[in-house]
């Protein structure tokens, strides 16, 4: 081998010596790099591990501190953890044994859950999920729960986690508020007494969670109790059997008597309870008072044993105060009703009688008129008969026969006019005043001596045109018939008084003495008789004159005059 070569040699090995102790260099620094890192990762691994058992820690935590219940299931329902207040809530442990949700759900609850659970699935979380659960204790709790779905890595759900809430409390005091409020809005405006009697059942049955529950009324003068609603789940309003209990008897009649509210939890061992149809274990009973006096009973059982509580007990009695004012209005009016009913019919009566009563004075009136008319025709013909034959005496007392005649025959005229005055049967009509008495002048005997005045002009009523003239006639009449001056005058005025007319009728007749003023009103009363007085004129004039709701009165002085007045309701 040559010296050159040797040399190419050397220079070569020198190259690989140089290149290897630069590759031991990197790889040393990589050594010390990789070395270092992993170094590094351990420390990070160390803390991610710390973190972990940090989280785990807290959720722990969470998990079994949390106030609300809280289990986690897989999709089948099975229980898979639950914390403590899960256990206390529920009364189950998944480590003692195993528990499917399905077993806790309440029974009408059911297909309100499943739906619940679909959705669920499909959405991967609900809220404010509201029923009913059924504890260990056979307990039935009202729940509120939010839920969510645990997936796999595939998003595959494995499980579900939710929050349970007891509103049980929460519940029963919306309850107390629902059936108090609704019962309020049933009888509201309502004034049949079985219409409020069957709202008051309804809501109290639903509130109860029972299908028996009745309303009585009392009724103290049988000293009785009458069913007056009883719930039925038909909404059937028609009571088919009325029972009736005597005051004292029974828990209800008890409750009647002393005005004290019972809550029977053993109805089996209380003597008193009255058996209705099927026998009941529980029994509520509370009074409805008003002023301190029972007016009615609400009375609720249950086929279970101690199955009321003192809270159903006090909501009663409190639907009991609400309702008793609304009650005892409906029994004021049907009394009036009653009262009004009993008075119609009396009025159909009372119209009845005078009608017939009408009739048998016009019958009466054409009886009686008949002899009278066949005795004056006689005395006539008896006068003309023996003319010249009788002497003035015999004369004078066929006259008084003819006067007694003709007054008897007026007075069965006038009580045949009074009887008829019974109500304004007739249709009302406009009457104008005014043209009345013009009329009348022309109808009535008015000597020259003798004149009326109408001082302002007189009003249009609404009435019966022949009443008002008998009324203005009677009075007109009279004070012509009574006047004794040589210038006679009677005014007739009127003044407008809000819903009545105030007539005045004024003459400077004889006068009428104070004391008789409440005679002259009276039938057949008369202070001065006279051929053609029956007494009754003035008796007409008052009955006409209440028969259309006014009042008369007078003002008279002895030998000055007098002046009648009277009101007409507009």
């Amino acid at each position: 081998m040559s010296i050159k070569e040797i040399e190419i040699l050397q220079r070569a090995l020198e190259r690989q010596k140089k290149a290897r102790k630069q590759a031991e260099r990197i790889l040393e620094e990589k050594s010390l790099e990789l070395f270092n890192i992993s170094q590094e990762l351990k420390e990070v691994n160390a803390k991610l591990e710390d973190l972990l058992d940090e989280k785990n820690s807290q959720l722990k935590g969470i998990f079994e501190n949390i106030n609300d219940a809280y289990l986690v299931m897989d999709i089948h329902g099975n229980v898979l953890k639950m914390n403590h207040v899960a256990v206390d809530f529920f009364g189950f442990d998944v480590n003692e044994g195993e528990v499917n949700v399905v077993s806790l759900i309440y029974p009408e609850d059911y297909n309100y859950a499943m739906n619940s659970y679909a959705e669920l699935l499909s959405n991967g979380y609900f809220t404010n999920y509201i029923a009913r659960v059924i504890t260990k204790r056979n307990e039935v709790k009202w729940v509120n729960i939010n839920s969510s779905v645990v997936f796999d890595k595939t998003h595959t759900p494995i499980a579900a986690q939710g929050i349970i809430r007891d509103i049980t409390n929460q519940r029963k005091e919306r309850q107390v508020i629902e059936v108090i409020n609704n019962t309020a809005k049933a009888i509201i405006g309502k004034e049949d007494i079985y219409e409020i009697a069957w709202e008051i059942s309804n809501n109290v049955a639903n509130y109860l969670n029972t299908d028996d529950c009745v309303i009585y009324l009392v009724n103290e003068k049988k000293k009785q109790l009458e069913l007056i609603a009883s719930f039925d789940k038909r909404k059937n309003k028609v009571i088919q059997d009325k029972m009736r209990l005597p005051l004292g008897e029974g828990v209800v009649g008890s409750v009647a008597e002393s005005g004290v509210s019972e809550m029977i939890n053993n109805t089996s061992l209380d003597k008193r309870y009255v058996i209705y149809h099927i026998p009941k274990l529980s029994e509520l009973t509370v009074p409805i008072t008003h002023e301190d006096k029972v007016i009615g009973v609400i009375n609720a059982e249950h086929l279970e044993k101690n199955y009321f509580t003192e809270e159903h007990l006090k909501t009663i009695e409190g639907i009991a105060g609400l309702v008793s004012l609304q009650l005892r209005s409906a029994l004021n009016i049907r009394k009036r009703k009653k009262v009004e009913k009993k008075n119609a019919d009396l009025l159909k009566k009372i119209a009845k009688s005078n009608q017939e009563l009408e009739e048998y004075a016009h019958i009466v009136s054409h009886d009686l008129k008949s002899p009278i008319r066949s005795i004056h025709a006689l005395t006539s013909w008896i006068k003309s008969d023996n003319e010249g034959v009788f002497d003035e005496a015999s004369l004078q007392n066929f006259d008084h026969i003819e006067n007694t005649l003709i007054k008897m025959e007026q007075l069965i005229t006038d009580v045949l006019e009074y009887s008829s005055i019974v109500n304004a049967s007739k249709e009302e009509e406009d009457v104008d005043i005014n043209s009345l008495v013009e009329e009348l002048q022309k109808v009535i005997y008015l000597p020259t001596h003798i004149s009326i005045k109408i001082v302002n002009k007189l009003p249009v009523v609404k009435g019966d045109k022949i009443k008002f003239q008998q009324l203005f006639q009677n009075l007109i009449s009279n004070s012509v018939k009574f006047n004794d001056k040589e210038e006679g005058i009677i005014e007739i005025a009127v003044k407008d008084q809000n819903s009545f007319y105030k007539f005045s009728i004024k003459d400077n007749g004889i006068g009428i003495e104070k004391e008789h003023f409440d005679k002259i009103f009276k039938i057949f009363q008369s202070l001065h008789k006279t051929k053609d007085s029956s007494g009754i004129g003035l008796s007409i004039v008052k009955k006409i004159v209440n028969l259309y709701k006014g009042e008369i009165w007078l003002e008279s002085e002895v030998n000055k005059g007098t002046t009648f007045f009277f009101t007409i309701k507009k």
